[in-house]
């Protein structure tokens, strides 16, 4: 079911590709309600399509004629740049908190996203309950003092021998 937000996402989103393109269509409410149906069926959040719009600009060639669906594709190819430039730090914590949404009760699909769009800076879709939330900074908490191991390579030299070493 489209939602008033569905329609205020999908009416910004129009508004940015015209103020990227000053000959892009006005289109009116039955574009707006078009539009907001593409967006609903693709789950993202308004951020994820608003840097979808920006990044269907920032590549596209001469000529560009967004759809909602070209939107979409770039709004989900702009999510995992996003995730994929993380520094490795954050990524690990990333991972940590998942994990431990994951341990306190949290589904998994509703953890990784949550993860994800506290990682890239943003309000994760759902609220923890009070205890939720202690037990979840408890973990964390007890996680940052766990000392960091080094990455070290694995020496297998004495389990293994090269495939071309003949005895």
């Amino acid at each position: 079911m489209i939602t008033d937000d569905d329609r205020q996402t999908a009416a910004l989103v129009l508004a940015k590709c015209a103020a990227n393109d000053p000959w892009f269509p006005s289109g009116g409410e039955s574009t707006v309600l078009a539009w907001a149906e593409v967006f609903y069926e693709s789950h993202l959040s308004r951020e994820d399509l608003l840097a979808g719009v920006a990044r269907a600009y920032r590549i596209s060639e001469e000529g560009f004629r967004p759809l909602a669906g070209s939107i979409v594709k770039h709004a989900r190819a702009a999510y995992f740049e996003q995730l994929n430039a993380l520094p490795d730090e954050q990524r690990e914590e990333l991972e940590a908190t998942v994990e431990i949404l994951q341990d306190i009760g949290v589904p998994p699909p509703d953890a990784h996203r949550a993860a994800r769009r506290v990682a890239l800076g943003r309000r994760p879709h759902f609220r923890l309950t009070d205890a939720q939330h202690a037990e979840f900074q408890r973990r964390m908490q007890q996680r940052k003092e766990i000392p960091k191991l080094t990455r070290r390579e694995l020496d297998i030299s004495h389990v293994a021998r090269p495939v071309d070493e003949v005895t």
